[in-house]
């Protein structure tokens, strides 16, 4: 998709994704703002990707075509991962990640989640020497980061955030990380709760290079503009969603950060999300309920409710 005209000599910055199509939108949005933010680089985007749309494909084809840049989108058969952990909000498309070195033939690829927004330029974490390390990442949030090492059994370790990764492909490959996190997690699937996070931390321990909170800035609601390259939206109600304006993750600093990039995309004139699985739809509940519309928020809590008993005598 795409076809990009760039200077002589310049160098490639290849980003990937792993998605299906409920997070296209919003990787629309950050494929958008790496663009805008680094427009005298030459960016090359891969994404690993299952269950696309015929209007999802057509809209990344004219992202593209609107930023002039390669856009290539490699269809993943999801039976691949079907003995794997899988819940609401911990897709099969999650292990994606796993593979991108083994695709690519690239010395380095950055991957991101899709819910992540670029707000700088981003060249300067291509040119860093990783020497003998499979990887760069950010350190992740506190408590979390000290309670996942206590589980996984960690010891001098410093716990990272999988959403950004800069991989190094023939070490990343030579050490057959795929491979080993694969099968750590089809033996033991109930240790790792955050399943791919949690896996890598635990074969990558050792191997990583840390990068300073900039590059990887999780959205909290006391979060300001300190110099952040990339801010990622981990933490529900999502910005696209319907819940985001009455959440205490939208302040003043992060309100309009992602419709504003989403303004530049294909997506452009999407409405908000309503809530589509019972987790968003207890989110929405009490972020209703805590602006003191309790009628809507009690509705929205009773479809949680019985969403959940529904799944649950479901046996899913």
């Amino acid at each position: 998709m795409g076809r990009q005209h760039v200077a002589p000599g310049l160098e490639e910055i290849h980003i990937g994704y792993g998605i299906d199509n409920n997070y296209v939108r919003c990787m629309g949005a950050s494929i958008a703002s790496i663009c805008h933010n680094n427009q005298d680089s030459h960016i090359i985007v891969h994404v690993l990707a299952s269950g696309l749309t015929n209007d999802s494909t057509k809209k990344l084809e004219q992202l593209a075509c609107d930023f002039n840049v390669n856009i290539h989108v490699y269809t993943i058969d999801q039976t691949v991962f079907a003995q794997l952990p899988v819940q609401v909000h911990f897709p099969a498309s999650i292990y994606y990640r796993f593979i991108l070195p083994a695709i690519l033939e690239v010395p380095k690829v950055l991957y991101l989640d899709a819910d992540i927004i670029c707000l700088r330029n981003i060249q300067a974490l291509f040119a860093m020497d990783l020497a003998d390390h499979i990887a760069a990442a950010v350190p992740d949030v506190e408590p979390l980061a000290t309670k996942r090492n206590t589980v996984l059994g960690l010891a001098n370790h410093t716990y990272f955030n999988s959403g950004v990764l800069l991989l190094v492909r023939n070490h990343w490959n030579n050490y057959q990380v795929a491979n080993k996190a694969l099968t750590l997690l089809a033996q033991e699937p109930q240790k790792f709760r955050y399943p791919d996070q949690d896996v890598l931390n635990v074969v990558l321990s050792g191997k990583i290079t840390y990068l300073g909170q900039e590059w990887n800035r999780i959205n909290t609601p006391y979060i300001a503009d300190d110099g952040i390259r990339f801010l990622h939206f981990a933490a529900h109600p999502k910005p696209w969603s319907i819940a985001w304006a009455l959440s205490d993750l939208c302040n003043d600093f992060t309100r309009n950060i992602y419709s504003m990039y989403e303004g530049l995309s294909p997506w452009k004139n999407c409405p908000p999300t309503r809530p589509q699985n019972y987790r968003e739809m207890r989110n929405y509940a009490r972020c209703l309920l805590k602006t003191g519309d309790y009628l809507a928020g009690l509705y929205w809590y009773g479809k949680y409710i019985k969403t959940k008993v529904t799944i649950k005598f479901a046996g899913k």
